[in-house]
């Protein structure tokens, strides 16, 4: 566990090896803004103070003190606070596998569970999902009462808040068109890549690709790539390597541009993220 105070943010992340990788985060933010990213896995937090207001599932969202707030996988979303006064809260990232199974065990579908709302106010699971999050964070509690907790939870709000999953957006063959794009900053993402090129790509018009492209994908094409570029850039600096080289491998200018973006999408600082994966 590491503390970090940039200015007057408190900052403290952790990763635990158990139920296939898990990470919590307790942080205090003031002037943090997040770009629009998604995650692999699913976010559940608790505000503890000021308030969070943010993006997600096409509208916006307003979470104060004792609300949770979640995201599921693939979906976009952004965060920042109401005003100057900032806001803090706790969170825990789970893996998607995890979320599935426990779906499974209580509903018999081998799915991966859904949940509309993005912020949940005045729910009887909030102080519950608090005391997990201490629990998860305590050394000496042993694995077993760790992952009983966690699964209790988890089964408790599927079964209180799980929803089957909307249609996927289809028009025409737009989605192709977007298929090819994404495919193409899969591949080249450390690359500089113009809005032109990708528009061939697609064979749409920049101004059809840069619509569709938010309202297929829920972020426009250089924060994809910014994401895609920062995916990358965890998994080098799980392995040991320094910032300075992380950011020349995943195509950024310089490390300070590297450590800039790294934050508006984890919340964390290149060098806190490497101590605490460590």
């Amino acid at each position: 566990m590491k503390y970090r105070r940039p200015s007057k943010e408190r900052i403290l992340h952790q990763h635990l090896a158990l139920s296939g990788g898990i990470d919590l985060l307790q942080a205090e933010y003031f002037q943090q803004h997040f770009n629009r990213h998604s995650h692999d896995g699913y976010a559940f937090g608790i505000i503890t103070s000021g308030q969070l207001d943010f993006f997600y599932q096409h509208k916006n969202w307003h979470a104060g003190p004792g609300s949770i707030n979640l995201a599921v996988p693939g979906e976009v979303h952004d965060g920042q606070a109401k005003d100057t006064k900032g806001w803090s809260y706790r969170m825990i990232y789970l893996p998607s596998k995890l979320l599935q199974e426990a779906a499974c065990q209580r509903t018999g579908k081998d799915i991966l569970p859904w949940f509309l709302p993005g912020c949940i106010d005045q729910s009887p699971l909030a102080f519950s999902l608090s005391i997990l999050h201490n629990c998860l964070a305590d050394p000496a509690i042993d694995l077993l009462q760790k992952e009983s907790t966690l699964l209790y939870w988890l089964t408790a709000f599927i079964e209180e808040y799980g929803e089957e999953k909307p249609p996927v957006f289809h028009v025409g063959q737009e989605p192709l068109a977007i298929s090819r794009s994404l495919a193409y900053l899969q591949e080249n993402f450390t690359q500089p890549i113009s809005l032109q090129t990708l528009a061939a790509i697609a064979k749409l018009s920049k101004y059809h690709l840069l619509r569709t492209f938010v309202k297929v994908v829920g972020m426009p094409p250089h924060l994809y790539q910014q994401q895609l570029r920062i995916q990358k850039a965890k998994v080098l600096l799980t392995a040991g390597n320094s910032a300075a080289t992380v950011a020349i491998d995943t195509g950024f200018v310089d490390q300070s541009h590297f450590s800039r973006q790294f934050k508006k999408i984890t919340g964390l600082t290149p060098s806190l993220y490497k101590k605490t994966m460590s």
